[in-house]
């Protein structure tokens, strides 16, 4: 008996244990094939980090944040973009014909697909722009309609043809056809934000899910407007903290970071991490500076913004804050930029003169004011901050409030700012001086966000828009250029480096002059 149990027992045991070794088999085999799926399935994804939110993908919608517009073009194709340098290259369109100083006819390039199967034809790209230029009445406004005002004729004369006709002469106005191109189809069933998950998409990417914190992307396998990306899948991550981002870079989990990783962690990356990473940079069409909001009656007076320049020490800021990262701004245009004014004035600092031009000012109260700023990014708000303690040492008496992305971009559309710190990004042509500075394009019709207005200003920019000769042009925008470091609407602080950080096993990323990500299509990861 006793025998026979034991016998039993060791029969049961022997069973428990092979039942115990195979449940922990199974187990570490699952676990295996998960570990090995994550691998591939993180080999085959590029993370990339943004430092704000995307407002929305909607080309209909889109306005000046950069990253919906960076998304934008890898969803949906355009008409034309730009190259590395900021220069006008052809996408869609095939060629760009010159019918008079204020026509164009433009030839589409055939057989490009949308990712639902249909062709591309003119058709789709009218509709494209008449939902922006003439919005159905219970259709939100687009922030792009601005620039199609003097829009006479904009109609498809074949299919893979187009004439478009304004009412002046505009220089400019080719650089505004970077609006991705949806299908006819969901312009007239689509409503507001309505345009993922449809096969509306023609570029390498198509959206597969979009959060407040991813927006993950994988490849257009119906693509057919060059070679397929390499990568299968871009995830964005949305890290609207600094040090988040910085530590998700340096643990892994971010392979590429564009001016999205603070100064003095790209110098530390630098000296002390270059065996993990690899740091790109390369001049920027960018402009960081702080502005005034002329219906505030404080800022409206010129010995006030005179004051606050002089206050400024920009010099020190850029060699302490910014690592030494840029070069100082005399106007909106870097040195490297055709229509750079070398004669314009530099304002150097000087804390006495600022406190002259402050009692000048004969201004009785103490003046108290928030300095606004974007909280996406630590070194811009460290800048504000610095700012603040410069302008103290003078007799201001400024707070700096930090506000999420989105609420910030908001109150300057609305004129509730009246003094603010951020930067223009990815401007291609002089014109981009009417947008901010035009009397006609206080938001949210356009950039001048500030309300500022002077009619010679006007005029001068309105003439520079309708010549076409690049030589002449620059003349009236020296004379535009030389006005308005007169009046000081914004008191300029630097032009900031490209700079990328990604680590070593990412290969074939390359730096626009613009910020935008379209070389990201060749993309490996080792």
């Amino acid at each position: 008996m006793n025998s026979r149990f034991s016998s039993k027992r060791i029969i049961i045991s022997i069973v428990s244990i092979s039942a115990v070794a195979f449940a922990i088999y199974q187990a570490q085999n699952s676990s295996n094939e998960n570990d090995l799926k994550n691998a591939k399935e993180k080999k085959s994804t590029l993370y990339a980090a943004f430092d704000s939110k995307i407002q929305s993908g909607d080309p209909r919608l889109i306005g000046s944040d950069p990253n919906s517009q960076y998304i934008e073009n890898l969803r949906f194709l355009p008409l034309i973009g730009f190259d590395e340098n900021g220069k006008l290259q052809n996408f869609l369109a095939d060629e760009i014909i010159p019918v008079s100083n204020k026509s164009w006819l433009i030839k589409l390039k055939k057989n490009i697909k949308f990712n639902n199967g249909s062709t591309l034809t003119a058709d789709d790209v009218v509709a494209t722009y008449n939902a922006i230029m003439n919005p159905e009445k219970n259709f939100p406004p687009s922030p792009r309609k601005a620039a199609f005002n003097s829009v006479t004729v904009f109609k498809a004369k074949t299919p893979d043809e187009i004439l478009i006709e304004l009412k002046e002469p505009d220089a400019a106005f080719l650089n505004n056809l970077v609006i991705g191109i949806l299908p006819k189809e969901a312009i007239l069933t689509a409503g507001p934000n309505k345009v993922d998950n449809q096969g509306y998409e023609s570029g390498p990417y198509i959206l597969k899910k979009a959060d407040a914190t991813n927006w993950l992307l994988s490849r257009n396998e119906n693509y057919t407007f060059s070679e397929k990306p390499k990568m299968e899948n871009l995830n964005f991550k949305i890290i609207t903290d600094s040090g988040t981002r910085y530590a998700a870079l340096i643990k892994g989990d971010i392979d590429l970071a564009q001016n999205a990783i603070d100064p003095d962690k790209v110098a530390l990356i630098q000296k002390s991490m270059n065996d993990k990473f690899q740091i790109l940079s390369a001049p920027k069409l960018a402009t960081t500076y702080l502005a005034f909001n002329f219906r505030d009656p404080i800022f409206s007076n010129l010995k006030v913004r005179q004051a606050i320049a002089y206050a400024i020490d920009r010099k020190s800021l850029l060699q302490f804050r910014l690592q030494g990262q840029g070069t100082l701004a005399k106007g909106m245009f870097p040195a490297n930029n055709f229509y750079y004014d070398n004669s314009l004035p530099e304002i150097q600092y000087d804390p006495q003169r600022a406190k002259t031009l402050l009692k000048e000012a004969n201004i009785q109260d103490p003046i108290t004011f928030a300095i606004k700023v974007s909280s996406s990014n630590k070194s811009t708000v460290e800048i504000a901050k610095a700012i603040a303690a410069n302008l103290k040492d003078v007799g201001f008496q400024p707070t700096v409030e930090m506000l999420e992305n989105s609420v910030f971009l908001d109150q300057l559309k609305k004129g509730v700012a009246s003094v603010w710190l951020s930067p223009w990004v990815g401007f291609k042509d002089p014109d981009h001086l009417r947008f901010v500075f035009a009397s006609n394009m206080v938001a949210p019709a356009g950039g001048n966000r500030g309300a500022y207005s002077n009619p010679n200003i006007d005029d001068l920019l309105q003439e520079g828009r309708e010549e076409i000769i690049p030589e002449k042009r620059k003349i009236i925008y020296d004379q535009a250029q030389q006005l308005l470091s007169a009046e000081l609407p914004y008191v300029y602080l630097w032009h900031s480096l490209n700079i990328a950080v990604t680590g070593k096993n990412i290969e074939g990323y390359k730096l626009y002059a613009d910020g935008r990500y379209w070389s990201i299509v060749n993309v490996t990861k080792n």
